[in-house]
């Protein structure tokens, strides 16, 4: 289906009676296909068809009329991030992170592959900052990331998902907070106040909650849930299944 397309036209009509058009302009969400109304404008038929796209790129794209913008890529000190991150979890300190010492970073232990680069899964501070170096190699700040909840196996309405940075990234990283759909799905994220449609790179810690629903510590305040985000190329985008259960 076009981005673009005719509305005024109805059938018998002559292109010489229609000396404008109303034209119904969408743009095509990357992840779902679906097409977003974003604006009517009427344009005169001779019309550079450049301004119609320049006017379409201004008006912007959100289905609920709020402002999702591209967060500027975090500043990334990927000495001290490593630092951190061994100070933090090399518990018997012999140099790097491995075995039980990943339970400790849900994220971590679920990117163990990608950071592990020599296959022994003992993670090394080089290996942490080889890492590090690739979330400051991007040009945004922002990874989409599309985030669906279930709670014992249905989606859940109404519930707030909060990423919040390992303390290991430093202060560049805001913490994340949305809201799920009726789908139990949440594509957008408010931090320090503006709404994203993703997350900077790196390492979070995920909690579940929502206003009058029992969900255990376990997926909130005392949470072992945890992503890494990171821009896949082939994907376009992060997807996190979050299943979590009642008892």
């Amino acid at each position: 289906m076009p981005s673009c397309w005719n509305e005024s036209r109805r059938l018998g009509e002559e292109e010489s009676e229609l000396p404008k058009r109303k034209v119904l302009c969408c743009v095509e969400a990357e992840e779902s296909g679906i097409l977003y109304p974003t604006h009517i404008l009427e344009f005169p038929m001779l019309r550079s068809w450049l301004s119609l796209f320049a006017l379409i790129a201004a008006a912007g794209c959100s289905p609920k009329g709020a402002t999702v913008t591209e967060a500027p890529l975090p500043k990334y000190d990927a000495d001290e991030i490593a630092k951190a991150a061994l100070s933090e979890f090399d518990r018997n300190q012999n140099g790097s992170i491995e075995g039980t010492e990943l339970s400790a970073c849900p994220a971590l232990k679920g990117a163990l592959a990608e950071f592990d680069t020599n296959g022994n899964k003992q993670l090394t501070a080089e290996e942490f900052r080889t890492r590090v170096e690739a979330y400051a190699s991007g040009s945004t700040g922002t990874v989409h990331v599309s985030c669906e909840v279930r709670l014992d196996r249905q989606p859940l309405d109404g519930a707030t998902i909060t990423f919040t940075p390992e303390k290991c990234m430093g202060s560049s990283l805001k913490t994340g907070v949305g809201k799920t759909d009726a789908d139990g799905r949440c594509a957008e994220y408010l931090l320090d106040g503006k709404t994203y449609r993703g997350l900077a790179p790196g390492l979070y810690r995920i909690q579940i909650t929502k206003d009058g629903v029992s969900i255990p510590a376990k997926f909130n305040t005392q949470t072992t849930l945890g992503k890494e985000i990171f821009h896949n190329p082939r994907a376009g985008m992060v997807f996190v299944a979050l299943d979590v259960s009642s008892r």
